[in-house]
């Protein structure tokens, strides 16, 4: 089951990258559409935030919840590592739209 879920939190991570390049890529013309649009912005950064939060958390509950200093290289080294792939992610989706 914790498979499971750090699965779909890797692809609601990924595909709320993608939301947010696709809707960064439609140009507003009236102050409304931009309003719109940033707030359709704010609505899909909480699921990245929440994703980016919980698969640091579900990498160390799958290596056993240790509470001593591996769990926090664990939880550190699993955070930095997501922080760069969505970065990644995000600049090459933004290239590829632009």
């Amino acid at each position: 089951m914790n498979y499971i879920l750090l699965i779909t939190a890797i692809f609601v991570l990924l595909f709320s990258l993608r939301q947010m390049t696709m809707i960064e890529k439609r140009k507003s013309k009236t102050t409304t559409l931009e309003i719109k649009q940033n707030i359709t912005l704010l609505l899909c950064g909480i699921p990245t935030i929440v994703a980016l939060l919980f698969i640091p958390y579900q990498v160390w509950v799958l290596f056993g919840k240790s509470h001593d200093w591996d769990g926090v290289y664990t939880i550190g080294g699993t955070a930095i590592i997501v922080i760069a792939i969505s970065f990644v992610f995000y600049y090459k989706r933004k290239l590829k739209f632009n």
